[in-house]
């Protein structure tokens, strides 16, 4: 929690805000799925996914957990990876 925090005041006096966020790319997927599910389900009645978070929509899916958790790291090294390029770019 404080890593996160740190990084966040890091990423805001630099400026490089969007950079921090494609770096916590695996994050902003896990919590815009469930704040998608939430607001669906709140204004139109109808769930997009079974389940909220997106793992567990893999895990009932049939998906392996180690395979999720593989698949999360290798998309947070591409997420990191671009994030980094994005924040020397600019």
């Amino acid at each position: 929690m404080s890593l996160g925090a740190s990084l966040a005041i890091i990423g805001l006096l630099n400026g490089k805000i969007i950079a921090l966020c494609v770096i916590g790319g695996v994050f902003v997927l896990e919590v815009g799925s469930s704040l998608i599910q939430l607001i669906s389900k709140r204004f139109f009645n109808k769930k997009i996914l079974p389940v909220a978070p997106l793992h567990l929509y893999f895990l009932k899916r049939g998906w392996e957990e180690p395979k999720i958790v593989m698949r999360a790291w290798l998309l947070g090294f591409f997420f990191g990876i671009l994030g980094l390029y994005i924040a020397l770019i600019r």
